[in-house]
């Protein structure tokens, strides 16, 4: 409760007209809350996990009733292979479980199952804190990746075209957006690859020249097609497809917009043609044999790399002997990709330092947005005005005069707030308009009234650096 002074110059009904709003707001129980509901990678294996991943149609239509029901304001659903998660802003009161049990069980005969025993829930600012570590790629099973905030951006633009984001998703989001940045800028976290398919590329990279090197990949499975993609977005000179089967390679190279396609018979004939060879097939016995290439790379001279990811290996480790090649295989990336993981591992405590900073100024934006402080804060502002220009000019009307003019300013001031008092105060019913969310925020920036206590620290992200 707010300390009001009865025996000062304020007038007993005025004080009293505060106290009354105060109260009313205070035990008000339509408080709004942010809420999240998940089933993740963490507790739920992917057997599982794929029994509530929603489809484009699935993800609009739930939002469209989550809407429909009474009391809540804005919904998100994010969606990715090792998550799926709802995020509301919502009436306190009420639980929104059961409703979202519900409409993930219409969309599969398991589904609903699978949510109620996996199910996770984070409240108020953890949720927020929660939808930061995932967009920095702190909560992925691949630390730091980048396809994350990209993930999460098309949750967002998906609500806002559902018209399910409004005042606080459109702050919280974009929030969001500004942690992932900020992380990946600001720290190592996503730096070298720790997957097998971009070790790969990476460490082709490495050893020559991209634009002017041609490549070989052989197989179209999905390390085989990753690798490949990974190379032409790396902007390889040329591209070869080799596989036993041509449709499946056809279907590839559709996909890439990009490659020649050959058959593995072809291979050898075409060793020469290459500086790099990146092999992930599921065959039993190497695709490449000593044999097959030995009068091919015996006359060789300019270098080839050749990269096994597969196991068993594709090939010929004999193939070694011949010195324009060089053999890296799968136990090799994995050193490296170790080495990426440990790097990055190590610049956790920089990144969730982030993390929590850009929190914590959400949180205070959020509290700004309480309506009894607003009004509390607002109307002290406007009191101590009121107060000090009485004072300043009370010499001019004489001091017998000093305490009517000190009521006269702030009976004045009652006055002049009750219009923004009264609309403050719609705020604070079951679903306040992001015009009244709004009015919150702006008061509170054209009073200052949300401006961080003396010495409190900045983020990292706004000093610059790593």
């Amino acid at each position: 409760m707010l300390h009001y002074d009865r025996n000062g110059p304020v007038l007993k009904q005025y004080a009293l007209y505060y106290m009354a709003i105060e109260i009313g707001l205070r035990y008000n129980n339509t408080v709004m809350e942010l809420v999240l509901y998940s089933v993740t990678y963490h507790d739920c294996p992917v057997e599982q996990r794929e029994k509530v991943a929603l489809g484009d149609d699935q993800r609009r239509d739930m939002l469209r009733a989550l809407l429909g029901e009474q009391g809540i304001s804005e919904a998100a659903i994010l969606q990715t292979c090792n998550r799926t998660e709802v995020y509301l802003y919502a009436k306190k009161a009420i639980d929104r479980g059961p409703t979202i049990s519900e409409l993930i069980g219409n969309t599969g005969p398991e589904a609903g199952r699978v949510w109620r025993e996996h199910c996770g829930q984070q409240r108020g600012i953890e949720a927020a804190r929660h939808l930061f570590n995932v967009a920095a790629g702190l909560d992925s099973q691949m630390l730091g990746e980048n396809q994350i905030l990209s993930q999460v951006k098309a949750a967002y633009l998906e609500s806002i075209e559902s018209r399910a984001s409004r005042f606080i998703f459109h702050k919280l989001f974009h929030t969001a957006f500004r942690v992932g940045k900020a992380v990946r800028t600001h720290t190592d976290i996503n730096c070298g690859a720790v997957s097998i398919s971009l070790a790969a590329v990476e460490l082709a990279k490495e050893e020559m020249n991209f634009w002017s090197s041609a490549a070989m990949v052989i197989g179209a499975g999905e390390n085989a097609e990753l690798a490949a993609r990974y190379l032409v977005k790396g902007g390889i000179g040329s591209l070869i497809i080799a596989n036993r089967s041509r449709d499946k390679a056809e279907e590839m190279q559709k996909r890439l917009d990009a490659g020649k396609i050959i058959g593995l018979d072809e291979i050898p004939d075409k060793l020469n043609e290459v500086d790099l060879v990146i092999a992930s097939t599921g065959a039993e016995r190497p695709m490449v044999t000593y044999e097959d290439v030995e009068s091919i790379l015996g006359k060789r001279t300019k270098p080839l790399l050749m990269i096994d990811i597969a196991v068993p290996r594709d090939i010929d480790e004999h193939i070694d002997k011949f010195d324009c090649v060089t053999i890296v295989n799968i136990d090799d990336l994995n050193k490296r990709i170790t080495a990426n993981r440990e790097k990055r591992s190590s610049e956790m405590p920089k990144a969730e330092k982030i993390v929590d900073e850009y929190t914590q100024k959400f949180n205070r934006w959020l509290d700004s947005l309480e309506v009894v402080p607003v009004v509390a804060q607002l109307t002290q502002k406007a009191i101590e005005t009121a107060r000090a220009e009485a004072k300043r000019y009370a010499k001019d009307f004489g001091d017998e005069n000093a305490e009517k003019l000190e009521t006269f300013a702030e009976s004045l001031t009652k006055k002049l707030l009750h219009g923004p008092v009264s609309f403050i105060k719609g705020a604070d019913s079951v679903d306040p308009t992001t015009q009244q969310l709004m009015s919150l925020d702006l008061i509170n920036k054209m009073f200052s009234l949300d401006d961080p206590p003396v010495g409190e620290v900045s983020t990292s992200a706004d000093e610059g650096g790593k």
